[in-house]
């Protein structure tokens, strides 16, 4: 034991905090703290086990809505909806053309504006009475009184009308049909 004493007091431990070294025979209180082997030693406490929980994943379960029924009424207003949106497209285009057409025909209305300037003015020219009546001589005359005629119309006017029997509802009603579907079609051209 002494053997042992002896090399415990030959091997010195610093103990160092932060960059502080202190005496090993020193520790900081007046009297030697117990050495290790002095000091009582309690028994460890006895712990329960403790079981290490298992933590399971669990896939998340994915909730599937049935299809349901496609509704007929849904079914009409997506058609509607198709349909108005074809015809306001193609009447779209109708628009354009009617506007093109009608810039080419106002440049020709222009066009022929002038030109009838022109032969109105070549009409008074050639057309005039004094050189009529130097071309013709004496032989024009003017017309006499029983040549004119006159026609009064100081009275009221009076219309008989005569009805003639309508169509029947049912040719009617054809008709009406034929003129929806004609302009239906007209509209489309």
């Amino acid at each position: 034991m002494a053997a042992r004493h002896r090399r415990s007091t030959h091997t010195t431990a610093y103990s160092t905090y932060g960059s502080v070294a202190y005496a090993p025979a020193y520790d900081g209180g007046a009297v030697r703290a117990p050495r290790g082997e002095e000091e009582l030693r309690r028994a460890p406490a006895s712990y329960p086990k403790r079981r290490e929980q298992v933590w399971k994943r669990e896939r998340a379960k994915v909730r599937v809505r049935q299809a349901g029924a496609v509704a007929p009424f849904a079914v009409v207003g997506f058609l509607a909806v198709a349909v108005f949106a074809v015809m306001l497209v193609t009447s779209y285009a109708q628009l354009t053309v009617a506007n093109d057409e009608m810039m080419s025909l106002r440049k020709e209305l222009n066009g022929l504006k002038s030109d009838n300037a022109t032969l109105t003015a070549q009409y008074e020219k050639v057309f005039d009475l004094a050189t009529i009546q130097e071309a013709v001589g004496d032989t024009m005359v003017r017309p006499t009184n029983d040549q004119v005629v006159y026609i009064d119309l100081s009275e009221p006017d009076t219309v008989t009308v005569y009805q003639e029997a309508g169509p029947s509802p049912l040719r009617s009603l054809l008709n009406g049909v034929k003129d929806v579907f004609g302009s239906v079609i007209e509209y489309f051209r």
